[in-house]
């Protein structure tokens, strides 16, 4: 709805870096998501989700979090009716 949403709740003293996202969409416009690696801080990597399909991201080397201590976040634009499902994957580096 807009809202910026935590998807992956901070662990203290530890970096929690990204290895696999896939979003499904389950409206009948396109979506655009953005991934945080801190609450309210710029956006890291972002995932266009086509009408009633899904897509996603795998790097090819885990995308480190910069800092310890964070969220990752998921947001999308303010759009009536849409559902987008995230399934996430990350590792903890302590």
């Amino acid at each position: 709805t807009g809202s910026e949403t935590t998807l992956l709740a901070a662990v203290a003293g530890a970096n929690l870096d990204c290895v696999q996202i896939v979003c499904a969409n389950q409206s009948d416009a396109a979506v655009d998501v953005d991934f945080r690696a801190v609450t309210g801080g710029n956006v890291e990597f972002s995932i266009t989700v086509p009408a009633d399909s899904t897509a996603g991201f795998i790097p090819s080397v885990p995308w480190p979090q910069a800092a310890t201590g964070n969220n990752w976040t998921a947001d999308i634009a303010d759009i009536t009716g849409t559902t987008v499902n995230i399934n996430a994957l990350f590792i903890r580096n302590v």
